[in-house]
């Protein structure tokens, strides 16, 4: 028999004063509110971060490949398609698919005003749900050759709507302005793309460039999701032909992914001050329940208990209000989650947080290790109140009362 999960267990069982329980219950308190907290910041966080990097990826791809060259214009020096390339790649294991595209700046002009804008030619080897994803008016694929897909800011600042029609300009050709059509609207809910792009017929803008049949901006690589991007980027620009070069999302849209990293650093600092309150909450309890039970304390001491054996009796009292506090906590934050993954009630102001809602990832490794890293240190810092055992002498502990 655990002579001292024995006691432990005896003395939680047993009547206890109004005190030392709400002592207690503040404890179990203090744990669940910290730990459900921790878990619904992870879920946000992750939520975030993974929302938006989606958004990227399902506009602009995880990785680009293009042409090694001085030019630094949004304007694209053009490479050619690369069949074996292309089929090599496509059999990886951590490739999703890849697609082609062609960007070039233009001016979009509207019933109200223009718009400084980027064309962004896209082919059949664009899927049609990677547009879905943004869509909120239209069809997720482009008709005719001169059919265009504009953004919901686009639209609200010149004064369109669906099925009308734009002049477009070309920077390259300004004096053959282009009509077009608007068939879809979209909106990713970052400025930094909405504000710009718009898309258009792969084969058309090839055309407006005059290059050939063959010719391509460059290579939008979408890889399988839970893969490692700068891996998968280390292994794929070893096989890069010598004239190209590649850049991962990260490197393409540098400010969104600082913003986020902002974002790791003020988490951490968070959790860190929400485990510390808990442990010294968790101490101030065990203290307390200490304090109560010093004639007990002295009785076990008189009959032959080590210090050890009764240290480990207040330790697993200390332990038994950690785990409730866990229980409860995740019990909380699981409610909290999928509530907020299922009706989305918290609603963002998109112009700030790139979305509508807040996000919500269900992450099941980072929950398992912050349950199990708060036990692990919960559990080495109730050990602290139990060193006061050895300074309590059984005599004066057994008349302490009177």
């Amino acid at each position: 028999m655990n002579f001292p999960l024995f006691v432990a267990r005896r003395i939680r069982n047993t009547q206890e004063t109004s005190f030392s329980k709400t002592v207690t219950w503040v404890g179990v308190g203090t744990i669940s509110l910290g730990i459900s907290i921790i878990l619904i910041a992870f879920s946000i966080l992750f939520g975030f971060k993974s929302a938006i990097q989606e958004k990227l990826t399902s506009f602009s791809g995880d990785i680009r490949v293009s042409k090694l060259s001085g030019n630094h214009s949004i304007s694209e020096s053009p490479i050619y398609k690369n069949m074996a390339w292309e089929k090599s790649v496509a059999q990886l294991p951590y490739i999703n698919h890849i697609q082609s595209h062609i960007q070039k700046p233009g001016i979009l002009v509207g019933k109200t005003g223009l718009a400084g804008i980027v064309i962004k030619g896209i082919g059949q080897d664009m899927p049609h749900a990677q547009i879905k994803n943004n869509l909120i008016k239209g069809l997720p694929y482009l008709k005719n050759s001169q059919d265009v897909i504009i953004s919901q800011i686009l639209a609200k600042q010149l004064k369109i709507s669906m099925n009308q029609s734009l002049i477009l300009y070309f920077l390259s050709q300004p004096e053959r302005p282009r009509k077009v059509k608007v068939t879809g609207i979209y909106e990713t809910g970052l400025d930094e793309l909405d504000k710009i792009f718009i898309l258009a017929d792969l084969d058309w803008v090839r055309k407006m460039n005059g290059w050939s049949a063959d010719s391509l901006g460059s290579y939008e690589v979408i890889l399988k999701k839970g893969v490692d991007l700068n891996q998968s980027a280390y292994y794929l620009e070893k096989d890069l032909p010598t004239e190209w070069k590649l850049e991962t999302i990260i490197e393409l849209y540098p400010s969104l992914f600082d913003w986020m990293n902002m974002l790791d650093r003020n988490i951490v600092i968070f959790i860190s001050l929400l485990l510390i309150v808990a442990c010294f909450n968790l101490i101030a309890t065990l203290w307390v329940l200490i304090m109560e039970r010093i004639p007990m304390v002295g009785l076990l001491k008189a009959l032959g208990s080590s210090q050890k054996q009764i240290r480990t009796i207040f330790w697993w009292n200390g332990f038994f209000i950690l785990l409730r506090g866990l229980l409860i906590g995740n019990l909380i934050a699981i409610i909290f989650c999928y509530i907020q993954y299922t009706y989305k009630l918290i609603p963002l102001d998109p112009e700030n947080y790139y979305m509508t809602s807040v996000p919500i990832l269900w992450d099941t490794p980072t929950w398992i290790y912050v349950n199990v890293g708060t036990c692990l240190l919960v559990a080495l810092t109730i050990t602290i109140p139990t060193l006061f055992i050895k300074k309590i002498d059984p005599k004066d502990a057994i008349n302490y009362k009177n």
